[in-house]
């Protein structure tokens, strides 16, 4: 017997486990937590569970072994499916829903990643948006054109956004704090929800729930070890913070948390922000670049709100509100310049 096939024997023998458990009505949420994690830990786990329902039956049938409790829908690309769940696993007297809900939301139209061990990098193109699903049962949604890579030890969860925007629904796990790095930055966490996004020289944080520290470090590891000597900014639900690469300069400001992270809606929205800054998104969520032709224009500031498939508005609401002129060429692009 080969050692693969000792392997396989052994995830159908946990996967059994598993389906007899989670049918019995009797499972915690704890448990079901745990479940998760072990079905999202390797991709031979899913495939094994799906055998092994079929084996008992079809997905329907399952349902009908508990015709009192209630359906839990395949979740939307942009809300994450974890936290819901767990919610209604704790009041449910069949667990099969669970169960369920989760295969539903692995084969949604969102395609979310469920990473092996080691976690490997993920990396989205122009205009497209990316929900992934962590080992821990982390949810990040990834922006157009962004990158990031994973890893998880006994003791930190540790993310490294490379490139772009991601919007962090974090798991709570108190004894495994989750780091973001970014930049020459890091943010530490337990468990809430925030925005980052990293251009060329600054990093922004955005937070929509609980408490977000924005470290000027760069080592998760020394950072932990040494955290209250380790210079930080404490952000709350509405705070925003951004941070310039390579300084411990830093702009604070207020955001609304309903609308932080409005491009996971599909809508951009700016205050006095810099038509470089606004320039760069467009141009991550669109196939028609922009190009400021003319000096200094990138730093002109600008209040817009638009939708990430209507820039047209976007260019003309420029064209009406200030001394700009925009030019649409063959290959794609908009040359914006200042009106002669």
């Amino acid at each position: 017997m080969t050692k693969s096939t000792v392997k396989q024997d052994q995830i159908e023998a946990v996967t059994r486990g598993w389906v007899v458990y989670l049918h019995s009505g009797e499972a915690t949420p704890d448990k079901v937590a745990e479940f998760e994690s072990w079905l999202a830990s390797d991709p031979r786990h899913l495939l094994a569970y799906r055998d092994m329902e079929q084996l008992m039956g079809d997905l329907s049938l399952v349902m009908e072994t508990d015709a009192d409790a209630p359906l839990v829908e395949a979740p939307v690309a942009a809300k994450p499916p974890w936290r819901d769940v767990r919610r209604i696993s704790a009041g449910l007297a069949g667990v099969a829903v669970v169960a369920i809900g989760f295969i539903l939301a692995l084969t949604s139209s969102s395609v979310p990643v469920a990473p092996a061990d080691p976690i490997p990098a993920v990396e989205t193109q122009i205009a497209e948006i990316r929900d992934i699903l962590l080992p821990d049962g982390t949810h990040v949604t990834l922006g157009a054109r962004s990158r990031i890579e994973s890893r998880f030890t006994d003791d930190l969860r540790i993310v490294r956004l490379s490139e772009g925007e991601a919007f962090f629904d974090v798991s709570h796990d108190a004894k495994r704090p989750f780091y973001v790095e970014v930049g020459d930055k890091l943010i530490r966490v337990v468990g809430t929800q925030f925005d980052v996004r990293q251009r060329a020289d600054s990093v922004k944080v955005s937070v929509v729930e609980g408490v977000v520290e924005v470290l000027q470090a760069e080592d998760p590891v020394r950072a932990e070890k040494h955290r209250p000597e380790v210079s930080k900014d404490v952000l709350r639900a509405g705070d925003e913070v951004t941070a310039k690469i390579g300084s411990v300069k830093r702009e604070f400001g207020m955001v609304e948390p309903e609308s932080a992270a409005a491009w996971r809606r599909g809508w951009l929205a700016y205050e006095d922000a810099s038509l470089g800054e606004i320039v760069s998104d467009t141009n991550r969520y669109n196939s028609q670049q922009i190009i400021l032709e003319s000096p200094g224009m990138e730093n002109l500031r600008v209040t817009a709100a638009f939708g990430v498939d209507n820039i047209d508005q976007f260019i003309t609401g420029l064209e009406a509100s200030y001394d700009i002129q925009a030019e649409y060429t063959a290959s794609d692009e908009i040359i914006l310049r200042t009106a002669q």
